[in-house]
């Protein structure tokens, strides 16, 4: 088993890894950190939106949660309450 990194860096490069190869629940955690200005990355909420589509679109749940929040209450997209509770 891999260690857990101790520092942004590697964490950033390990999770990429994992979202290369097209792993869901990583995407998703990109989108989060994204959003949140989290591991060094600087702020990006439409990067976060995009991440977290492509992350639904492969099956993760917390993807879907993240995105309907997003559109229910209008953070980074136009509010949609419909599109947010469905």
């Amino acid at each position: 088993r891999t260690p857990h990194p101790s520092d942004d860096a590697s964490q950033l490069a390990m999770v990429q890894k994992r979202v290369d190869k097209g792993d869901a629940v990583a995407i998703s955690y990109l989108g989060l950190k994204y959003y949140c200005g989290g591991l060094g990355l600087t702020m990006d909420v439409h990067r976060a939106i995009e991440l977290w589509t492509e992350a639904a679109e492969l099956g993760s749940e917390d993807a879907h949660n993240s995105l309907g929040i997003r559109h229910y209450y209008g953070e980074g997209v136009e509010e949609d309450k419909p599109r947010g509770i469905r």
